[in-house]
C-alpha cells in the first residue's frame, strides 16, 4: 500500500490497517480491515489473508455483535481489487438485511437438500 488514498485510520498494525469506509459505511462503527501487502482477494495469498483475519478477529472482539464480510470476484460483489474485510456492527432490530434470500427451485450444489440462496432482496 502506498498510503495515497484518503482514509481515517482507526488502527495501524505492522501488517494491516483498520479504516472507516468512505461515506461512513452501512452503520455507525462500520470498519474496513485491509492488509498492507497488496493481494487482490482473500484467496490470492492465504498467509496474508490469515494474518489479516487475525487483525479482523482482534477488532471484532472489541465490537460485540457484528457481521464479518469479504468478497472474492465480481459475481460475489467484489468491486475493489484489494482484499478488505467489512466489520459491520449489529443490534437487534437494526433493520439491516444481508443480501441473501431463498430462491425457489434452485440448488446450491448437485444433490443438496439445503436451501438455495440468491443476492436478490427478500422484498422483490
Amino acid at each position: 500500500m502506498r498510503g495515497l488514498a484518503p482514509a481515517q485510520v482507526l488502527r495501524d498494525w505492522p501488517d494491516a490497517l483498520a479504516i472507516l469506509p468512505l461515506g461512513g459505511g452501512v452503520t455507525a462503527g462500520h470498519v474496513l480491515v485491509l492488509p498492507k501487502t497488496h493481494v487482490p482477494d482473500v484467496a490470492a495469498d492465504p498467509q496474508v489473508s490469515a494474518a489479516t483475519m487475525q487483525r479482523v478477529a482482534e477488532f471484532a472482539a472489541e465490537m460485540g455483535d457484528c457481521n464479518v464480510i469479504t468478497s472474492r470476484g465480481a459475481a460475489a460483489t467484489q468491486t475493489v481489487r484489494h482484499m478488505h474485510v467489512h466489520l459491520v456492527p449489529r443490534r437487534d432490530g437494526d433493520g439491516i438485511q444481508l443480501p441473501w434470500t431463498p430462491v425457489a427451485g434452485a440448488s446450491r450444489r448437485p444433490g443438496s437438500d439445503r436451501q438455495p440462496w440468491s443476492a436478490r432482496p427478500a422484498d422483490r
